[in-house]
């Protein structure tokens, strides 16, 4: 009997790289973990060496090779960091370091792009806020303040651009990454001249724009004698890392909301069209599965939040520990509310100045209060989203939890309490590399669709969690409470912050 073709999917995250292979039935074989190193040249900045990226993956695949025959190995693909810049040389080669999307160094660029076109008719063009985290200002930045490095630059790539030229040499983007730019048509998929023009930017020099499970060529010379993959090895487009995560679960349906608890928490809700959001709380991006868009909200630090909790004030306690803490204290946590703005808000509206913190605390408010206010702050955030999107004219029917926070019962059912809706969870939390792999499937002719990849190789566990009517209550609540304290002091962010 012959050994059944494997697919490998790869995480180019911001702090590492994660390659996961499975076989055509979705079943994990072999996981490898790379960390990558950050850098943060001045405040609001934040930098890649993109052939860290390279040593990463094939650094992953040396270890892989060690449990699992790579010669098996059909095809790969990538669920790339979003809202990255990379600029190429001729060659492919780095021009300078990639420019990640938690850097902020583009903002100004940003009010000077709202003198031609304004926020409104920008983000219906392009179903993106007009914000400095995006590519369009980045590629406008490097124009203005490295005009060297622009000058050496042939082509801007985003990470996942990056890694197709880096497997295969092939010059492509996948359209859901295309629109972290904030200037391609999610209506269309086509580069938009007019956005373009407002940054000064030539379409000439962005990839073409094709599927996320688009065949794209196989991989070069170099790299298969480098990673131990067999020269055949077909390379797929991929697409954004959110995107992966949510077809990762199998979310392809009109409704399906996946909800990414990592260190931030990245909302993500499948529609059969290209919504806006009047709110603009959710933008539209392309879907990893043809036909299909989200109304995605980036997300807040909530994660990123717990674990300075736990390093700060968890008393030595891990994840685990912290969350039986937090199961001490009552819904609603006796009235002591956090704000999950650590990083800046994402919701109930857009405020890059809005700060984290708890209010409301007595002398008997406790820990076990405090670790369970945080909890839930990060719940209060999640229904404001999910209504912005209700709103939109796509009414979810079911959360799917991913990432690490979705291995948390109390976390599910505080997230089914705080939206009325039913929530589930990958039971393989970690979904990037597996949406990845399901796009090298799908585009290498294991499978028949996108579609037909994630039905069978997802881990949608069976289980549901049901709002709780108690549990409701305190939750609607915390989240009054939550919002009138956003609205007295939004217009006060910048003074504080």
């Amino acid at each position: 009997m012959t050994d059944p073709d494997l697919i490998c999917g790869i995480d180019v995250g911001s702090q590492g790289s994660c390659l996961a292979v499975f076989d055509p039935g979705g079943e994990r074989l072999a996981t490898s973990y790379q960390p990558h190193t950050l850098s943060y040249p001045r405040p609001g900045w934040a930098e890649q060496d993109p052939r860290d990226w390279r040593a990463a993956v094939v650094n992953g695949f040396r270890d892989l090779s060690a449990r699992v025959n790579l010669r098996r190995v059909r095809a790969v693909s990538f669920g790339s960091q979003l809202d990255g810049l990379v600029c190429v040389d001729q060659n492919g080669q780095p021009a300078g370091p990639a420019i990640i999307w938690m850097d902020r160094r583009a903002d100004p660029l940003c009010r000077a792009a709202e003198e031609r076109i304004g926020p409104d008719e920008w983000y219906a063009r392009s179903g993106c806020n007009l914000d400095g985290s995006h590519v369009a200002a980045k590629i406008a930045w490097v124009a203005r303040e490295r005009p060297d490095q622009d000058a050496r630059t042939d082509r801007y790539l985003l990470p996942g651009a990056y890694m197709v030229r880096v497997a295969c040499d092939a010059d492509a983007v996948d359209r859901s990454n295309a629109s972290s730019t904030m200037a391609l048509d999610p209506d269309s998929g086509e580069w938009d001249e007019r956005l373009l023009a407002a940054f000064g930017i030539d379409a000439g020099r962005l990839p073409p724009v094709v599927g996320a499970d688009e065949a794209v060529g196989e991989i070069t010379t170099g790299f298969a004698a480098d990673t131990g993959l067999p020269p055949e090895t077909t390379v797929v487009c991929g697409c954004g890392d959110e995107m992966a995560a949510t077809l990762g679960a199998g979310l392809v349906e009109p409704g399906m909301v996946c909800d990414v608890l990592g260190t931030a928490e990245p909302v993500c809700a499948v529609a059969d069209r290209p919504l806006r959001d009047a709110t603009r709380i959710a933008e539209c991006h392309p879907h990893a599965a043809p036909g299909r868009w989200l109304l995605e909200n980036p997300g807040w630090a909530s994660g990123a939040s717990y674990r300075w909790f736990r390093d700060q004030l968890g008393g030595g306690l891990d994840y685990e520990g912290l969350n039986a803490l937090a199961a001490e204290a009552p819904a609603g946590a006796d009235g002591l509310v956090f704000l999950p703005w650590m990083g800046g808000a994402m919701a109930p509206r857009w405020e890059a100045e809005a700060r984290g913190g708890w209010y409301g605390l007595t002398p008997a408010h406790g820990r076990a209060h405090m670790a369970r206010a945080l909890l839930e702050g990060s719940a209060y955030a999640l229904r404001d989203v999910v209504e912005a999107i209700a709103d939109a004219g796509l009414e979810p029917s079911q959360i799917v939890c991913v990432a690490g926070g979705a291995r948390s019962p109390l976390v599910r059912q505080m997230r089914a309490d705080a939206t009325g809706i039913p929530v589930t969870w990958s039971e393989d939390v970690e979904t990037t590399a597996r949406g990845a792999a399901m796009l090298a499937a799908a585009g290498s002719g294991l499978h028949p669709s996108t579609a037909a990849a994630a039905g069978t190789m997802s881990r949608i566990a069976t289980r549901t969690h049901q709002p709780d009517p108690a549990g409701a209550e305190a939750s609607a609540e915390g989240h009054r409470r939550y919002r009138a304290l956003f609205d007295a002091l939004c217009d006060r962010f910048g003074e504080l912050a």
